[in-house]
């Protein structure tokens, strides 16, 4: 499969996975020469390569901001300008098959894809089902991020060197369900495992997320209500404490561990200006929306989220303040589940999901009486779920799912809810793979 592995060839599995992969020269570059078998993956060393596909599987720095980047959370900064990547998803203008996201989220998803496959087929010959189950979640959760942001990819369970032509949504969804089903039957439960592992409950939760994308609503909140009564877990007092102190939290369902000395993501780096506490490169911003219309008054996670910070020179910048330092990246928390509920309950039972997070941050509850339509209720919770969820990796699909994408003033047409696949992704794979419609 030239368009995934042209350096690859027959190996998928780099020695790197155990100490950190170095840059690549460009998007292919997987280091073959460095690479192990799945005959060589053991009992005795196939929970090393599990780690490490756990660590190279953490979220990109600005990759994990994607659907707040576009969705309108966000606009660009001085450095950044209306014509970085950043700014381009911000406007929509030039988003091209050059685009900087589509590059990153594929080569990113597609290796550790791979990774997993080779994982997935050790695991099956040592009849090792807890080490299956978390490698089909890794790839799940990767085939989520790439049918959400271009609809239909190569579907690829078995490592492959050909050319493979673009499955459909449908067959991508297919996956994932059949993933986390697996997952859901031969997870660790929660409580005998971490949350910076793959567990069942962890499974149920991205499963909640899926079928609430898929429009299976009812199933979703069914799922989810299983995760909150079930988890052990219950939703944190402390906004704060859930970003800056993560493991700490009493409501984080799974995050990737992201150690200083691994992984090292600094998503502050994003947001913070050079100089400041949590020195980064200042690339965006929150929106004029977002500062100014998004909460409501005394909302503490306004004050978490979003603050002005002071320069030497007596000058100001708004920045997005709710990370800070290295800390795990999360995937699933019990807040995500209770919007699920309420969703997907509609408003007669599920408005007591929805006043329970707006309990926990000392907001006062909305009454029936007050919605109106059960298309108030769903404007009410996806309204909620931004203020909570702020920065987390959601808007962008939320409004595409619901339909709403397309009164974004970024979004001019319905094709432009996915992004392009990468142009020389397409070449490489002498033109098997086809452009989505509209680029």
């Amino acid at each position: 499969m030239k368009l995934l592995n042209s350096t690859i060839k027959n190996i998928f599995l780099v020695l790197g996975l155990l100490i950190g992969l170095q840059s690549c020269q460009d998007d292919l570059d997987i280091y073959s020469e460095n690479a192990i078998s799945p005959e060589q993956i053991t009992s005795d060393n196939i929970q090393f390569f599990l780690n490490g596909l756990y660590r190279t599987s953490t979220p990109i720095r600005d990759d994990y901001f994607y659907n707040d980047i576009r969705g309108g959370n966000y606009t660009w900064t001085a450095l950044s300008g209306n014509n970085s990547k950043f700014g381009v998803l911000i406007t929509g203008n030039g988003l091209d098959d050059r685009n900087a996201f589509s590059s990153s989220y594929w080569q990113h998803s597609y290796k550790n894809i791979y990774n997993a496959n080779n994982i997935i087929e050790a695991a099956q010959n040592l009849e090792n089902k807890t080490i299956i189950a978390q490698a089909k979640y890794i790839r799940a959760y990767m085939y989520y991020n790439l049918v959400t942001l271009f609809g239909g990819v190569p579907l690829i369970t078995t490592n492959t060197t050909d050319d493979i032509p673009r499955a459909t949504d449908n067959e991508i969804w297919d996956l994932i369900n059949a993933d986390l089903d697996y997952s859901i039957q031969n997870a660790q439960p929660l409580s005998q495992t971490s949350n910076n592992r793959v567990s069942q409950t962890a499974a149920k939760a991205l499963k909640a997320r899926v079928l609430l994308a898929l429009n299976q609503k009812q199933q979703a909140a069914n799922i989810a209500i299983e995760v909150i009564n079930e988890s052990g877990l219950q939703l944190d007092s402390d906004y704060q404490r859930i970003f800056q102190s993560t493991n700490s939290s009493t409501e984080i369902i799974f995050a990737f561990a992201n150690l200083n000395t691994e992984s090292n993501r600094r998503l502050s780096q994003l947001f913070w200006p050079y100089g400041t506490q949590w020195a980064g490169s200042y690339f965006v911003q929150p929106s004029e929306y977002a500062v100014n219309e998004l909460y409501q008054q005394d909302d503490p996670r306004k004050q978490v989220n979003i603050k002005d910070i002071t320069n030497s020179d007596g000058t100001f910048n708004t920045i997005v303040s709710k990370y800070t330092d290295v800390q795990p990246i999360i995937v699933s928390r019990l807040s995500e589940m209770y919007f699920i509920a309420a969703e997907g309950l509609g408003a007669n039972s599920g408005l007591s999901y929805l006043n329970q997070i707006r309990s926990i941050r000392n907001l006062p509850s909305y009454s029936l009486s007050e919605i109106s339509s059960e298309a108030q209720f769903l404007d009410t919770v996806l309204l909620e779920r931004r203020r909570e969820l702020y920065s987390e990796g959601f808007l962008f699909y939320d409004l595409v799912r619901t339909n709403k994408a397309i009164e974004l003033p970024n979004i001019n047409e319905l094709e432009h809810y996915v992004l392009p696949l990468p142009g020389s992704q397409i070449i490489l794979s002498d033109n098997v793979l086809t452009q989505n419609p509209g680029y």
